[in-house]
């Protein structure tokens, strides 16, 4: 999405690229690219493909004998809003922080430990020693063994005093890494971040999904790289849990915030309070604020027609509030891809109206 003159950055990354001899196919001759960040653990789940880049990969696969061996998806976006930067600094902080924690809990890592021949007889040793070497892995000698141990302590030592992650935090944060797959769209709406704008060009992503708009009206969904984007992920993930961060105010909402659905509850209204509550307790409030509100868009923020929240919670189980879009914007957009089957959407995802300032 945009012309030339937006998303510089594009231009400068695919040079850099292009300089290191790295392939530089899939960057866009203009305009703004949408990135996305994916925390898997491939040493944990070395067979877990990510769905997102493997063509190949089908649902049956998640029906297999195998199938205990795959991680969870979670979805979290940025900027839907182009002009609520802080939802993106949020998300890359927080993705430094898990990745820190998870490499920090990583060490010493215990397959390069030296080993002690002096009291060992048998073959034992020997023939892990064997192992090891046909898997491509050598111990460590004593002097790279000391700094290993030393990397461990420091790093702990650094997210405490520098970050004030405890151990139990840090275990904490590790393990979320090593549970699931984290799908990260920071700026949805490149175009908008680049402009400093709420939309994308001319239209509001987050009225921008084949969810509760009116009738007759399925030229106006999927116009937008921002919707596509989130679309063609939550296409080829299954996601369970999602929270997409605005700016502008400090609440939690979740379902419903579609006008259809005024002054009613949604089927999962006292679980989706039961965790809007827990996001509110753990997180908190700013210094000075009280900690964050929450409960429903419809009732703590308001309702929009073709919003993104709505959409991955009720589209694959109330087809009556979708529509196959037929947008002409970008050259149009096949109307199957708003064909959804019943897993698709049904996942609890939560709107986080991170804080009064839109800016970080």
């Amino acid at each position: 999405a945009g012309e030339d003159e937006d998303c510089p950055f594009d231009e400068i990354y695919a040079a850099e690229k292009k300089k290191k001899g790295h392939s530089t196919a899939n960057a866009s001759g203009k305009g703004c690219n949408n990135y996305v960040l994916i925390i898997q653990d491939k040493e944990a789940y070395p067979n877990d493909p990510d769905v997102q880049l493997d063509v190949n990969f089908s649902t049956s696969q998640h029906q297999s004998s195998d199938g205990w061996k795959f991680v969870p998806d979670v979805f979290l976006s940025g900027s839907v809003h182009g002009n609520e930067r802080v939802g993106p600094t949020s998300l890359v902080e927080m993705s430094e922080l898990l990745l820190e924690s998870a490499a920090c809990e990583s060490l010493p890592r215990m397959k390069f430990q030296p080993i002690d021949h002096s009291n060992n007889t048998d073959d034992t040793i020997t023939n892990a020693n064997k192992n090891d070497a046909s898997d491509g892995l050598h111990s460590f000698t004593q002097e790279q063994w000391e700094q290993e141990l030393s990397t461990a302590q420091t790093c702990r030592q650094s997210l405490t005093t520098n970050k004030g992650i405890p151990s139990p935090l840090r275990q904490w944060l590790a393990r979320l890494v090593s549970t699931r797959r984290t799908i990260i769209i920071p700026t949805a709406n490149a175009l908008g971040y680049s402009r400093n704008k709420r939309e994308e060009g001319s239209i509001d992503p987050n009225r921008d999904f084949p969810f509760d708009i009116q009738q007759y009206h399925e030229s106006e969904c999927m116009q937008t790289i921002a919707g596509r984007s989130i679309n063609e992920l939550w296409r080829s993930h299954l996601f369970q849990i999602g929270l997409t961060f605005h700016g502008g105010m400090e609440v939690i909402g979740y379902e419903w915030g579609a006008p259809t659905y005024l002054n009613m509850d949604a089927p999962d209204a006292l679980a989706q309070n039961q965790i809007a509550s827990a996001y509110s307790r753990y997180s908190n409030g700013f210094p000075g604020h009280v900690p964050y509100d929450f409960g429903t868009m419809n009732d703590k923020v308001y309702y929009v027609r073709g919003g993104m929240e709505d959409w991955a919670f009720a589209g694959s189980w109330d087809p009556e509030r979708v529509v196959q879009c037929a947008p002409t914007t970008y050259g149009g957009y096949p109307p199957e891809k708003t064909v959804y089957n019943n897993s698709t959407l049904r996942a609890f995802n939560m709107l986080v109206e991170t804080s009064d300032k839109k800016e970080p």
